[in-house]
């Protein structure tokens, strides 16, 4: 599963052998939103040539809705806003969950300030509402929220602190 098809969180996906792009994983199946997958291929760029196409060409991508399930314990959520097709990705095993966001809360101060975007969202405003959505809907939850750029552990939980939002980490 990809988050989003941004170099930083699809570029691992294939390695360069003998002259040419192929799959990292050549067993595996890669699950990619279908709106990332479109936007990025009506893009062009290298990203997708690199680290997309060859897994497309060797018939290992299945292209998914946002709001995806492969079943009751694994399923997406669309929180678009950084890019067009961006999605978190949950996990349920008993009463334990947890959610990969991606890039959706991409540093520790958007939970204080979650109007504040980085530079690569695609839609401010949207990416701002979905964050928003996000933060309230697991604020003092026990879901755990994996993190893909915040400082390693990168794992906790979305707490608050009077009317802000803080991140408390877990070893």
């Amino acid at each position: 599963f990809c988050t989003h098809l941004h170099s930083d969180h699809c570029g691992w996906n294939t390695r360069f052998v003998n002259g040419r792009w192929i799959p990292t994983f050549p067993n595996a199946k890669y699950i990619f939103a279908r709106d990332e997958y479109q936007a990025m291929e009506d893009e062009g760029h290298q990203i997708f040539l690199d680290n997309i196409l060859p897994i497309m060409e060797a018939k290992q991508a299945v292209l998914v809705d946002l709001d995806y399930a492969l079943d009751d314990q694994l399923w997406l959520q669309p929180t678009i806003g950084h890019s067009i097709g961006h999605v978190a990705i949950h996990l349920q095993s008993g009463s334990n969950r947890a959610t990969m966001c991606g890039d959706l809360i991409h540093n520790p101060v958007q939970l204080a300030e979650p109007e504040w975007s980085c530079n690569s969202d695609y839609d401010l405003a949207m990416s701002t509402k979905t964050r928003k959505d996000f933060l309230i809907t697991h604020c003092d939850t026990s879901t755990l929220i994996l993190t893909s750029h915040f400082p390693s552990p990168s794992v906790g939980h979305i707490i608050s602190r009077g009317d802000i939002y803080d991140f408390a980490y877990v070893d």
